[in-house]
């Protein structure tokens, strides 16, 4: 099993005023819905079944508040879809991160 952590995250971006001078610009990084969104990437070319269960999966992740318990196997599934993810931005770092570095293992 492995712990996934949903909680979004706020991101801090500069960009270009009307002005011409840079501002920063916060915002806050929904982390649930951006898994669900990637889960479901055309480049992952599900079909049939297997996006059934990648539906049942999502509803899975859905359902939950702050964290999500995954069996290896769906954790499998989120990680082959986010090392398929063409980042937007900066503020996607922080989601990779999380997916691949930070869901540990739990008994």
């Amino acid at each position: 099993m492995r712990k996934l952590n949903l909680r979004s995250y706020q991101t801090t971006q500069k960009v270009l005023g009307g002005d011409g001078q840079p501002i920063e610009v916060i915002g806050n990084y929904n982390v649930k819905d951006s898994i669900i969104n990637v889960m479901f990437l055309p480049t992952l070319k599900l079909q049939g079944a297997e996006l059934v269960r990648q539906n049942v999966l999502a509803m899975k992740i859905e359902t939950c508040e702050n964290e999500v318990e995954l069996e290896e196997a769906e954790y499998q599934r989120v990680k082959e879809a986010i090392e398929a993810y063409p980042a937007q931005s900066r503020a996607d770092v922080e989601l990779v991160d999380r997916i691949l570095n930070q869901t540990p293992e739990i008994s």
